[in-house]
């Protein structure tokens, strides 16, 4: 009984030694394998479509990763753009955005599951000819330039290799404002500040003001 009882603890010790060292040897491997560095797009809200760069760092198992994403657009009145509910059109508008964070995987080094933590920046510049007549009957234009800075946490997946697709959906604390500080200056030299409110039957917009966060990405590992 005794010689049974210690072949099956050695059995037991040669079994747990084996799984411990499979498991270790496993994720080695998974740590060895991690591309580092990802260059890709996003499309989605509110980026529209911007270039993504990821980079894993070589600490804390990668669990980590730093983020950032850049955009900027130069849009005439006929391209896709911002209307105001007062029905005026926003002439030659620049939109940008940019934001970087640091992300975390759950469960495998650089890949998988992750939830992120990043600063955000909106910007919006543009120009509304013939926007406004003030008391005195002169003509005046408008002009439009606006920031809105937000701390953004999202949460995501990417899969793939090589290759890769990434999914993302999240929040902004401070999500870009539906009514926007505009400069007014009139042809005989005077200059008002107005608020223009942007029309938010547009379900883009509509999403954009609650703060949502939605994007697919796709890029490249090496």
């Amino acid at each position: 009984m005794k010689n049974f009882l210690s072949l099956f603890l050695i059995a037991v010790g040669v079994f747990i030694s084996s799984a411990s060292f499979a498991q270790q040897n496993q994720a080695e491997n998974e740590f060895e394998n991690v591309k580092p560095f990802r260059i890709g797009i996003k499309s989605g809200i509110p980026n529209l479509i911007s270039a993504n760069v990821e980079y894993v760092l070589p600490v804390l198992n990668r669990k980590f990763a730093i983020s950032a994403d850049y955009f900027r657009i130069n849009m005439d009145t006929g391209d896709f753009g911002f209307d105001t509910e007062e029905g005026a059109e926003i002439m030659e508008q620049e939109f940008d955005y940019f934001e970087a964070g640091l992300n975390y995987y759950f469960f495998k080094p650089g890949k998988g599951l992750y939830a992120g933590i990043s600063y955000a920046n909106y910007g919006l510049n543009g120009n509304l000819p013939d926007f406004a007549e003030n008391e005195n009957g002169a003509r005046g234009d408008g002009y439009l330039d606006f920031s809105n800075n937000s701390i953004n946490i999202k949460a995501g997946a990417k899969w793939g290799g090589f290759f890769y697709f990434r999914p993302e959906v999240g929040y902004a604390f401070n999500p870009f404002p539906s009514n926007l500080p505009i400069r007014v200056e009139y042809e005989d030299g005077t200059i008002e500040n107005q608020e223009l409110n942007l029309d938010a039957d547009s379900g883009f917009l509509d999403m954009i003001f609650n703060g949502l966060i939605y994007n697919i990405g796709i890029g490249f590992s090496f």
